[in-house]
């Protein structure tokens, strides 16, 4: 299976309101595009599963990995991996090694787990984990190679994705590519955008690899 394109999408009301900044998906991009992995899209949707499954069903039908950030908590509202499960058809099972770290992680810190952080350690069946070693939610990728469509699941905090993505996802996604996407930026001083883009225009819409675009 070879990944050429991919879609983010960021999971989270507080997304929506502008309650904080979406620094996952500028993350992300970046990690993808060292590796390779082009992006033409990126949404963002808030915590409601029947809008999230039609976005993740619209996002598979035209790129190959989609990376839903957020969304794997404990609580109700935290409906991503339930949602991106139904869509490829996995169903929930508890993964022991994920439910042994969240219970030593509770105890480390003096904390008494309740109930609803189980659900934290529920993972789609046949899919492969990524631990995390910065809180509790594990990582995870759904993975459905004879269709060539793949799911990878991160937490939305970014104490908890970086080092992720980092340490454990970039390391599982370099077998699926073997290119990687190069961009240079040319600081341009004493003269206008408009004036830059009438000289280069020609270079502009003849260009394909490289690419030039003015900013």
């Amino acid at each position: 299976m070879q990944i050429k394109a991919a879609e983010i999408i960021s999971v989270g009301t507080e997304l929506l309101l502008g309650d904080i900044v979406n620094t996952d998906a500028a993350f992300i991009s970046k990690r993808l595009a060292a590796l390779g992995i082009a992006q033409y899209h990126q949404s963002t949707i808030g915590d409601n599963s029947e809008r999230l499954e039609e976005v993740i069903t619209e996002s598979l039908s035209r790129s190959a990995l989609v990376i839903p950030p957020g969304g794997l908590g404990p609580t109700y509202d935290d409906l991503t991996k339930e949602t991106a499960a139904r869509v490829m058809g996995r169903t929930l099972i508890l993964d022991d090694e994920s439910l042994s770290r969240i219970e030593n992680r509770a105890k480390s810190f003096g904390f008494e787990m309740t109930e609803n952080n189980k659900k934290q350690a529920l993972v789609p069946e046949g899919s492969t984990i990524f631990k995390n070693n910065y809180g509790t939610a594990p990582g995870m990728a759904i993975e459905d190679f004879e269709n060539e469509k793949l799911i990878i699941l991160l937490p939305g905090p970014p104490r908890e994705c970086e080092p992720m993505f980092a340490e454990e996802v970039e390391p599982y996604l370099k077998r699926f590519t073997d290119k990687l996407l190069l961009s240079h930026t040319l600081n341009i001083f004493g003269i206008g955008e408009s004036k830059v883009e009438s000289i280069l225009r020609p270079l502009m819409l003849e260009s394909r690899n490289p690419t030039l675009a003015p900013y």
